[in-house]
């Protein structure tokens, strides 16, 4: 009888002393872990009765750590090496793209091959691919895409010419916690756009503006106590003076600082997924313009390309159909870049172009 009253007091000490907890700490009102806004007390008020059983949950203190010990114990007791499918090599946080899909890489060949034989006759056009981080990876030790068959069917089957930029490019160049590569890395493949777009390559002087608490895309999928990435952003005065409309929302700055602290810090770059933004440079004296057909990957090498040409265009085919942007853009005497990561290229699907 002792044992289950010290058992019994025990778990309701543990309660209470939760409960305590709960009303003493300050709310949160991001989860830097799962990547979305929590309930706060401003909005328990709006509706006690019906927002009090999430209020408690979301903001149940160390949330954080008790989500990670599931991740944990498959990671570690399960020895799961692609638990939430992620692996991780020297602290790499590496999404698993896995099989790969033969039609959606035909479907990508012909969206292209569509694109230029529609808009693109007047253009110098080419493309380039973007490896993820598991390009990275032995494929004898992890499950990854054939690579080589990907980037070989596609050389051969998409009529534009083709920019490797795929040499230039390591493991180190990325983020730990997310998808995307550094900014700063994207210099020397922009010194490589040179070498086909209509501009020279001159090594710009940069501010470096630096953010240390950067919880990336794969964050939430290891376990919490991996440390976060530093993010840094590039900027000169042809970046900080350039004029930059978006469709949905109007007029912002190429960098949005206010949402390094929001849900994704890396939506600082040209304030995140966009259908279609335009980026007029008000400093250099430049002609031409560019025409990116981009996924999230083209946020953040876009402003390099600022001081090159007198507007840039940036297209984002998973958030407007290709059938409208004769709306917005004439196609006539640009240089055109398709810019696509091979996580696109293996879901392309997403890209809102219907082919004959």
């Amino acid at each position: 009888m002792m044992k289950e009253k010290i058992i019994s007091i025990s778990f309701v000490g543990i309660l209470f002393s939760f409960l305590i907890l709960n009303f003493l700490m300050k709310d949160k009102a991001i989860s830097s872990y799962e990547r979305r806004k929590l309930m706060t007390s401003d909005k328990l008020k709006e509706n006690f009765v019906a927002n009090l059983d999430t209020y408690l949950t979301d903001q149940f203190p160390f949330r954080d750590k008790f989500i990670s010990l599931h991740t944990v114990f498959e990671r570690y007791g399960l020895c799961n090496a692609d638990s939430n499918d992620v692996y991780i090599k020297n602290g790499y946080v590496i999404e698993k793209n896995y099989p790969l899909d033969e039609t959606s890489i035909n479907g990508f060949i012909n969206k292209l091959n569509y694109i230029k034989e529609i808009y693109l006759q007047n253009n110098k056009v080419f493309y380039t691919i973007i490896p993820d981080k598991a390009y990275f990876l032995d494929q004898k030790q992890y499950l990854t895409l054939d690579y080589s068959k990907l980037l070989q069917t596609l050389q051969s089957n998409i009529k534009i010419d083709y920019i490797d930029i795929i040499d230039l490019l390591n493991l180190e160049d990325y983020y730990k916690t997310d998808i995307h590569i550094k900014q700063p890395s994207y210099q020397k493949i922009v010194n490589r756009f040179s070498d086909y777009l209509t501009f020279d390559y001159n090594k710009e002087s940069y501010e470096e503006n630096v953010y240390n608490m950067f919880y990336g895309a794969s964050y939430s999928k290891v376990p919490s106590f991996t440390k976060p990435d530093e993010l840094v952003y590039l900027s000169n005065n042809s970046i900080h003076k350039a004029r930059v409309w978006h469709l949905e929302y109007g007029e912002k700055n190429v960098y949005d600082d206010e949402k390094l602290t929001g849900v994704d810090s890396y939506d600082v770059f040209l304030s995140g997924p966009s259908a279609l933004i335009e980026i007029e440079n008000k400093t250099d004296d430049v002609e031409g313009e560019l025409i990116i057909f981009r996924d999230s990957f083209g946020s953040s090498f876009a402003p390099l390309l600022i001081p090159y040409y007198k507007k840039i265009t940036l297209i984002d085919l998973r958030y407007i159909d290709f059938s409208l942007l004769d709306q917005y853009v004439s196609f006539d005497n640009q240089d055109v870049l398709f810019a696509y990561s091979t996580l696109l290229v293996n879901n392309s699907q997403l890209l809102k172009v219907r082919t004959r």
